[in-house]
């Protein structure tokens, strides 16, 4: 009987313990994720008001999708060599444009493997520094829009989305 009450005490703080425990990793996930996305969403916005990146300069808002009304169409993932002579890297992406229009779609859909080349060329030109950082991807983004609407004509597509991006 003298085991009884000592082993109550234990029973009412381990409830209290994992309580505890969960409301930490609830609270520092929280923070984490309101840091990541108040982080990840002022960053660009500033860079692009600070480098004097707007629309009207390279087709593209900095930070602020330029996204309308129109369609977004995705590409297949692609996979390029890195342009690097000393090893062996590899850049994954995946690619999804903004049109301006749904009238382009079709259009996109029987040159997908011209656009697909044009952006393997781009693409395979990078070296690993070049892939690294968010001034680096918009740069990349910016040079992807530019083939592309050279392609199907001036403002066909009004961003470009990154949905992947994995160098190895």
């Amino acid at each position: 009987m003298s085991e009884a009450p000592a082993s109550e005490p234990k029973k009412g703080k381990k409830p209290m313990m994992l309580i505890i425990i969960a409301l930490v990793v609830v609270a520092g996930g929280g923070g984490a994720a309101f840091f990541l996305l108040k982080g990840g969403g002022a960053a660009p916005a500033a860079h692009g008001e600070a480098g004097g990146e707007g629309k009207a300069e390279n087709g593209e808002g900095g930070g602020k999708p330029a996204v309308g009304n129109g369609p977004i169409t995705e590409f297949p993932p692609i996979i390029v060599n890195l342009n690097e002579p000393e090893g062996t890297r590899y850049l994954k992406t995946v690619i999804a444009i903004a049109l301006s229009d749904e009238k382009i779609v079709a259009e996109v859909e029987r040159l997908q493997p011209v656009i697909k080349d044009q952006f393997i060329r781009e693409l395979s030109e990078l070296n690993f520094r070049q892939t690294m950082g968010a001034k680096n991807k918009l740069a990349v983004k910016r040079r992807l829009l530019k083939r592309f609407n050279e392609l199907l004509g001036p403002d066909a597509g009004t961003d470009i989305f990154l949905t992947e991006f994995i160098v190895q």
